[in-house]
C-alpha cells in the first residue's frame, strides 16, 4: 500500500487505574501517556492507519491484549477560546466562523453541545481548520463524532468489562 493512504491519528481513552508496570508497558510499547484529569485516568496515544475508526478499534484490541481495558474514548471538547488559542486567531474570528460571517462556503462544524455558548469536538474543528489553512498542522488527525461512536461501540460490544 502507498504511504499516502496512511494517516497519524491521536486517541484518548478513559481507562481504569493502571498499575505502574502496566502503565510502563503502554508507554514503552505504544508511546502512550497516562494522566489524571479531574479524577479520570486518560490514556493518550497516536497510531497510524488508513481510517480513524478502524485504527482506533485495532488499537483498543491491542491494548486489551496487554491487559488495558479502555472504558470509552474521551472526546477532546473545546470552547471558542480554546479554538482561538489552538488556531492562533482571536476569539472574535472564531465567533465570526461560528456565526457564518467568515468562510461562508464551508460552514463551521456544528457544536457538540450548546452549553455556555457552545463546545465543539476538536476533531471536527481541526479538520475544518486544516481545510482553511488555519493554525499549525500537527500532522495528526483526530476522531470525529462518528469515529468516537464507532470505537465506543466496539469497546462495548467486544471488550465489555466484567
Amino acid at each position: 500500500m502507498q504511504d499516502g493512504l496512511y494517516h497519524h491519528f491521536e486517541f484518548a481513552f478513559i481507562v481504569p487505574l493502571l498499575t505502574v508496570s502496566r502503565e510502563t508497558v503502554v508507554e514503552d510499547e505504544f508511546g502512550a501517556r497516562v494522566v489524571d484529569r479531574g479524577g479520570l485516568d486518560l490514556l493518550t496515544v497516536a497510531s497510524e492507519g488508513m481510517r480513524c475508526a478502524t485504527t482506533g478499534m485495532s488499537l483498543v484490541d491491542q491494548l486489551v491484549a496487554r491487559g488495558v481495558r479502555p472504558v470509552r474514548t474521551h472526546p477532546d471538547l473545546v470552547t471558542r477560546q480554546d479554538i482561538a488559542d489552538r488556531a492562533g486567531v482571536t476569539r472574535q474570528a472564531v465567533g465570526q466562523w461560528v456565526r457564518g460571517v467568515r468562510q461562508r462556503g464551508t460552514p463551521f462544524p456544528a457544536p457538540f453541545n450548546t452549553v455556555s455558548g457552545g463546545i465543539w469536538l476538536w476533531g471536527d474543528v481541526y479538520a475544518w481548520l486544516r481545510r482553511h489553512d488555519y493554525g499549525a498542522d500537527t500532522g495528526l488527525q483526530y476522531p470525529t463524532l462518528d469515529d468516537h461512536v464507532r470505537i465506543d461501540r466496539h469497546i462495548v460490544m467486544n471488550h465489555r468489562a466484567g
